[in-house]
């Protein structure tokens, strides 16, 4: 540590030369390496009681701001504490709505956007600390030596800034800076993943409303060829074994309808949970043309891999950390210079002197011996640096393979739908047949009973099979980032 004082007074006299100060006390001082100090004592005990006021002025400013703070902190508190429950719905909930009560509301938020809120805060201290820390202290000395040398003040004041780089704190802000937007981005990453949950429970929703009605038919038929089994058996003409077998379709189909009403309050369970609503609070989902509501106008064929690159939260945050690391690199460097150190301070009362007032002094620290520890931080900094670029690398080829897998979902559900359609289709045509022959009198009525449940059970597949399709498809807008940059901007965060 190198220290500069400039002294407010003259020097210290110790006691063994107090005579030779009684006898040269009139005899005006010459000039010495240090003129300046000694030359021109007003301007440095001017410039000791500007930087005492200034250490004042800011330990009592911070002291009426710091009050001020907590309670804006509280304010703030009661104020999320209390939005944090969902307004209830007044009616059916649109995709679109419930999107908007999610991002606000949502619990499965709440961390994300919790990080950005410490980011920013650590974005706040790294500015703040573009400016020395200043630490005051004070000693209260019960019992101190007297005399007519010693000085009559039994207390010691300092006021003492922290070591302080200005590069290190510039570069500390930046990267506070760099990461404030890489939480954003992984806020809005997170709302990506939840929008495209929150649409495969619309989707599902509607299968099940469609499904839910084919059911019952299938039902109805089942009663149907219960009551025929049971006629013939009165008569004669049949055996318990149909109506045993007629009895079993009925449960069967009554056992498939239960289970879709389970289904269907599961899913709405899960979607009040992630909208952020109370399970007492009712939820009806609007699911009048519902695929037009959760994929909106993307199709498959206009968007691109390219546009998924560039739209892609993990590359941009990717990005963020390669040039959060560059900062890290510099800071690695910035960190060999020297730190610098200021600090005003009255005479200690248990030395030997008898002046009085502040001392103004600043100094530097210079590292000499560490072990080479910074050098080796630089070279670890930028290894770190090149595992960065190679994971970009990485995550450009990770997206890709996403992207081609997702498209031949896509094509295999689309197959697999035509196949549906078309396996219907000639159900249709079969039942139709069926129904001409019954009329004619060929066949009895369980034959075209059967026929009408081969044809609902058709159906009951291509709704499946659309689910799947559609469901493939939302896959791609979430992974193209259509999904997400359609309903947030990392401007929203950003004040």
């Amino acid at each position: 540590m190198i220290l500069i004082t400039w002294k407010s007074q003259q020097p210290p006299v110790s006691k063994s030369t107090m005579a030779a100060r009684y006898t040269s006390a009139m005899v005006k001082p010459l000039a010495t390496a240090w003129g300046p100090c000694q030359l021109f004592p007003d301007f440095s005990l001017w410039v000791a009681n500007a930087f005492t006021k200034i250490c004042l002025s800011i330990i009592l400013l911070l002291t009426v701001a710091g009050g001020g703070i907590t309670l804006t902190t509280a304010a703030q508190g009661a104020e999320t504490g209390s939005i944090i429950q969902a307004p209830a719905p007044a009616g059916p909930l649109t995709f679109d709505e419930s999107v908007g009560i999610a991002i606000n509301h949502s619990p499965y938020f709440k961390k994300s956007s919790a990080e950005i809120e410490i980011k920013k805060m650590d974005e706040s201290d790294s500015r703040y600390g573009m400016i020395p820390s200043i630490s005051f202290s004070t000693i209260y000395y019960v019992n101190h030596p007297t005399g007519p040398n010693i000085n009559p003040k039994p207390y010691v004041l300092s006021f003492v800034t922290n070591s302080y780089n200005p590069i290190v704190s510039y570069l500390n802000l930046q990267g506070s800076k760099l990461a404030t937007q890489a939480a954003i981005l992984g806020h809005l990453k997170a709302i990506s993943l939840g929008l495209e949950q929150l649409g495969n429970s619309f989707l599902e929703l509607d299968a099940l409303k469609k499904l839910t009605a084919y059911q019952k038919d299938v039902i109805n038929l089942s009663k149907e060829n219960l009551t025929y089994a049971e006629k013939r058996l009165k008569i004669g003409t049949g055996t318990s074994l149909e109506v045993k077998l007629a009895q079993q379709e009925l449960q069967l189909a009554s056992s498939e309808q239960a289970q879709m009403a389970h289904s269907q309050q599961r899913i709405l369970a899960n979607l009040k949970n992630f909208i952020g609503l109370k399970p007492g609070q009712k939820i009806t989902p609007d699911l009048h043309n519902t695929a037009r509501q959760v994929l909106g106008n993307f199709t498959p064929a206009a968007t691109s891999l390219d546009q998924a690159k560039k739209r892609s939260y993990d590359l941009k945050i990717l990005a963020i950390q390669d040039k959060l690391q560059r900062y890290n690199v510099k800071l690695a460097f910035a960190r060999i210079f020297p730190t610098f150190t200021l600090n005003t301070q009255t005479p200690d009362p248990l030395s030997n002197t008898d002046v009085t007032g502040f001392y103004f002094g600043f100094g530097v620290q210079v590292p000499v011996w560490d072990g080479f520890s910074r050098v080796r931080n630089v070279s670890r900094q930028k290894a770190i640096l090149r595992q960065y670029e190679a994971e970009t690398t990485t995550q450009e080829d990770d997206l890709a393979d996403k992207w081609q897998k997702a498209l031949g979902e896509i094509q295999d559900k689309n197959l697999a739908l035509e196949v549906a359609r078309s396996k219907e289709e000639v159900a249709r045509l079969k039942a139709h047949q069926d129904e001409i022959r019954y009329h004619s009198g060929e066949v009895r009525l369980p034959v075209i009973l059967a026929s009408r449940s081969k044809v609902l059970q058709a159906e009951k597949d291509t709704v499946q099979q659309l689910l799947n399709y559609d469901k493939a498809v939302l896959k791609l807008r979430q992974i193209s980032g259509d999904l997400g940059h359609s309903y947030v901007h990392a401007s929203s965060w950003q004040n």
